[in-house]
């Protein structure tokens, strides 16, 4: 699997119905991909396997589709963990419209306060808002930082920065070693 061409979007989260139907849990709230979409890779246990796309519908945090070839439930259950993969080319914007997360993936974060904060690693949501996922650059631990446009300066994507005003213990509010 080339990652440079494929944009991981979500994984499996459950089996749905008697037919092979999957639940998938997407990173990010926006599905307008979805209808264009084909094929899906599911990575499991260093295994990638391509799939045609039959049917899809939203659903909750994320959708439910149809596969080639996944016709029952135990084929289903089986897949319960596998990373969802895609396409990156669903996840180009054009000037003027928002970007993808994807889009954004390996920018260096930097805080007004704190400086340079580390390189987004990934993405996750808590269900409100989309989170950065950000390697700390000093403490070596991953750090979850709401993506809202109220805590973001500038994003300069000519040099992949993205400049924010964090509010203080934003970066340690789950640090156990933090005594504040």
């Amino acid at each position: 699997m080339n990652e440079n061409q494929l944009t991981k979007i979500g994984k499996v989260f459950d089996a749905h119905g008697i037919r092979g139907d999957l639940v998938v849990t997407v990173f990010s709230k926006d599905i307008s991909w979805l209808e264009a979409v084909e094929t899906l890779n599911l990575v499991k246990d260093g295994k990638t396997i391509v799939v045609e796309v039959l049917k899809t519908r939203p659903h909750k945090k994320g959708f439910v589709c149809q596969l080639k070839g996944f016709d029952n439930r135990n084929l289903a259950e089986d897949a319960i963990g596998s990373e969802v993969w895609v396409d990156a080319e669903f996840f180009t914007s054009e000037e003027g419209e928002s970007l993808y997360l994807t889009e954004i993936l390996n920018f260096e974060v930097i805080d007004a306060t704190a400086g340079s904060i580390g390189h987004i690693e990934a993405f996750s949501t808590n269900g409100m808002q989309d989170l950065l996922v950000i390697m700390n650059a000093q403490t070596k631990k991953s750090v979850e930082i709401p993506f809202v446009k109220e805590f973001v300066t500038e994003l300069d994507e000519k040099n992949k920065k993205i400049f924010m005003s964090l509010p203080e213990g934003l970066l340690t509010i789950n640090d156990p070693d933090d005594e504040s």
